[in-house]
């Protein structure tokens, strides 16, 4: 049987691994192998939070893949004691993090709490987040405000620095085109 010190534990090692940016692969690593395995992110407000729900370990890593494509997290800290329930090896948490968005440097805060339910082998097999902080907050709806004004390709580069002329010339053929 798990104990109550097992729980909080394997919670308190998630959340560290969450707060100190480890790879989505080390993230899904916490997860259930041996059980179906679900992911909700939504704000509290929101009228139907499962629409949010993902399914499968391959979701699961999607979701750790798009945080760490987009942001760099910071400032991860438990706000509330951890509440632990044995019989549905669950814990619940409040806890805060400041996401920073890769491209344009910007940041916000997003508070939320975790109830996080566990298999008998102490991995995750239920990982719901509903943001308190407010539904503009929730990273999974974030927009970057004002996007970066697109770089150009290398290709563009080369084409708007050559000289229009009338003929196409390729200096590794022989032919002189006419276009």
């Amino acid at each position: 049987m798990i104990s109550e010190q097992q729980l909080r534990a394997s919670t308190n090692a998630f959340f560290d691994a969450f707060s100190s940016n480890n790879p989505p692969l080390k993230m899904l690593s916490f997860f259930s192998t041996t059980s179906p395995v679900i992911i909700q992110h939504a704000p509290a407000t929101c009228p139907h939070p499962h629409t949010s729900r993902l399914d499968g370990s391959n979701a699961i890593r999607s979701y750790f893949d798009v945080l760490a494509t987009h942001f760099v997290r910071s400032d991860a800290k438990i706000l509330s004691p951890l509440q632990v329930d044995l019989n549905k090896r669950r814990a619940n948490l409040t806890a805060s993090v400041t996401w920073k968005w890769k491209k344009s440097g910007r940041k916000f805060v997003e508070e939320f709490t975790w109830t996080l339910d566990y298999d008998e082998g102490l991995r995750i097999v239920s990982f719901v987040i509903r943001t308190v902080s407010g539904p503009g907050t929730c990273v999974m709806r974030a927009i970057d405000s004002e996007p970066a004004l697109p770089e150009k390709s290398a290709v563009q580069a080369s084409v708007s620095s050559q000289t229009p002329n009338d003929d196409f010339t390729d200096s590794r053929f022989p032919i002189n085109l006419q276009l």
